[in-house]
């Protein structure tokens, strides 16, 4: 799953208005013919919005929030360099856009940065468990739980009783390796007996060629399941894990079909929720001052139903994995 928390982007770029957006309304004309209660969102995301995973889940739930009436909006894609996506952010606010959401620690900088300069302008800005507390009066922030997709993820693994586990990440960022470490923790309460190959680290968020390699190398060393916190390396272990006929947890279904096959399941982000609050604080004028993370209890993170990958899944995962969500709902589970 891309947060991306703590990857620094400084790299010259040319003219931000020149990057092509997406637009879910997109048009001033019907903006501007909207009631006076539909929120004018302007939003970005670092990388393609058809990922199938972390940027598509903003996407998404822009979409249906439209169709609820309840925004317009436009979405730009491909925002991870500060020296496009600040002109872009200060672009909407200058246009009057009710709220505009950077998804993405590369954005932050943006977001903080203009919103200094538009106080009755509202922003988001997401980034690592930090960030929680560097809201301000008109930005708001948001991270997810860390602890409940590395756990979860991990006890879905550990469930299926394969064993070595292998783990392919992205880059060794400090919210990375502490998604694994809860990975970790979750497979061994699930199977204590499970062994853990050392982690690989593909190097990117997408490059699904070094993603394959890994996964690749890996299996020969022995892995039945190879895990993946997603974006588009899952791509590239889907793909190789699939292939080679071993199970795999975190594709998202981006990868493709062929890569789902021996996919058990992907604990994912859904931002409906944590975006249609936003919104309504903005229509009541109660926006700011606080962050929000997205967790288990507040619909932020779900999974991908249970795969049984013809048999080879015990049948009892997904009740297992559904006690364990209530556990962690009620309190009587805890994560250290």
């Amino acid at each position: 799953m891309r947060l991306r928390p703590l990857l620094a982007a400084a790299i010259a770029a040319t003219a931000a208005l020149a990057l092509a957006g997406c637009s879910g309304t997109a048009d001033a004309t019907s903006s501007s013919a909207a009631s006076d209660h539909v929120i004018r969102v302007g939003a970005l995301t670092p990388g393609n919005a058809n990922d199938g995973a972390f940027n598509q889940a903003l996407a998404d739930a822009l979409a249906k929030l439209q169709d609820e009436g309840l925004i317009t909006y436009e979405l730009r894609e491909q925002m991870a360099d500060p020296a496009t996506s600040e002109p872009v952010v200060a672009d909407f606010a200058s246009q009057g856009f009710d709220l505009v959401i950077g998804h993405g620690i590369e954005l932050g900088d943006a977001i903080f940065s203009v919103a200094k300069d538009f106080p009755d302008t509202h922003f988001t800005a997401s980034g690592g468990a930090d960030i929680l507390d560097k809201y301000t009066d008109n930005v708001e922030t948001w991270t997810y739980s860390t602890p409940e997709v590395g756990y979860l993820s991990g006890y879905i693994a550990g469930l299926t009783q394969a064993s070595p586990i292998g783990r392919v990440e992205s880059l060794e960022l400090d919210f990375v390796k502490a998604t694994d470490s809860y990975f970790q923790q979750g497979a061994l309460a699930a199977n204590p007996s499970a062994e853990l190959l050392p982690v690989v680290y593909a190097g990117s968020f997408d490059d699904a060629e070094a993603a394959a390699s890994a996964t690749t190398g890996l299996i020969g060393q022995g892995a039945k399941l190879v895990y993946t916190t997603g974006d588009g390396i899952a791509a590239g272990v889907g793909a190789a894990a699939s292939k080679a006929g071993v199970l795999s947890v975190g594709v998202s279904p981006a990868a493709g079909a062929e890569a789902l096959k021996t996919n058990v399941s992907t604990v994912d982000l859904d931002m409906y929720p944590i975006v249609k609050a936003w919104v309504e604080e903005v229509a009541d004028k109660k926006f700011g001052g606080k962050g929000v993370t997205s967790t288990l209890e507040n619909g932020g993170l779900v999974y991908q139903d249970i795969n049984s990958v013809d048999g080879a899944v015990p049948s009892d995962v997904a009740s297992k994995v559904d006690e364990l969500i209530a556990g962690l709902k009620d309190g009587s589970v805890t994560i250290s």
